[in-house]
């Protein structure tokens, strides 16, 4: 779509009520192809010059930022500025202020915002346990330089121990059922110290004809955004051996 299309699509959208308005929108990626890391901070912003919003590929984070974004917005310029401060440390664009880290980043600073509210104790109840994480700059760059990922300076990475509430994954089938749609579903793995992230994936929880799915731009199977059944994402994540998946955590998009 042209930007004057979108702009009528959200203006349209932006008639009916939040939920209804994320479960259009994000439909619309529905097989846009997947591509690792497709946004960036624009031509002529070194060191990831991908464009700042696009609609032809995405990757799991990228496609629920959008998604995010557009559901926010009545037009498309709106749309480019809640992204950036979806993405964005205090919405200022570039690719030291990226919300890098799920758990140390990404996630406080939107819940800080007010773009998600943690609803993962008010779903798994007393299943609940709590996954940390010890994150510094020795840790992430140790991995960057294993696979290659762009530098960041020594004091951009969060220092620290940071927490995450999760459901086990072994109990977060018998309790899929309770996820309200319009959940950001967060994929939390085992501890590796080797390792800088424990969240590797996120999807959009979805109810159609009384079933619940989960949206998301899948590298593994796919290669594609899809509309997954939930239990079938989940039991196949609860069999991952190489590194194995310790629970889901739940976020209400506001």
């Amino acid at each position: 779509m042209s930007p004057e299309e979108i702009d009528a699509f959200l203006a349209e959208a932006a008639k009916s009520d939040g939920l209804k308005r994320l479960m259009t929108i994000s439909r619309m990626f529905l097989q846009v192809p997947y591509a690792d890391s497709p946004l960036g901070e624009g031509k002529g912003n070194p060191p990831d010059e991908d464009p700042l919003i696009r609609f032809d590929v995405a990757d799991c984070t990228t496609f629920l930022e959008t998604s995010m974004a557009m559901a926010r917005a009545s037009s498309f310029k709106e749309a480019q500025e809640v992204l950036r401060k979806i993405r964005y440390t205090d919405g200022r664009v570039g690719y030291r202020r990226r919300k890098h880290f799920m758990m140390a980043q990404w996630i406080p600073q939107n819940q800080k915002a007010g773009f998600i509210e943690d609803i993962t104790e008010r779903v798994g109840g007393d299943s609940v346990s709590i996954a940390s994480k010890r994150l510094d700059a020795e840790v992430w760059e140790r991995r960057r330089k294993k696979d290659s990922w762009p530098e960041l300076a020594p004091e951009d990475i969060p220092e620290g121990v940071f927490t995450l509430p999760i459901i086990p994954i072994n109990r977060a089938r018998e309790l899929a059922d309770e996820i309200p749609a319009g959940t950001l579903l967060n994929v939390v793995r085992v501890d590796y110290k080797s390792m800088p992230v424990r969240v590797t994936h996120q999807g959009l929880v979805v109810v159609r004809r009384g079933r619940r799915y989960l949206r998301h731009a899948a590298r593994a199977g796919y290669k594609r955004v899809v509309d997954e059944l939930l239990d079938t994402f989940l039991r196949r994540n609860s069999a991952y051996k190489k590194w194995p998946v310790a629970g889901i955590n739940l976020q209400k998009i506001m």
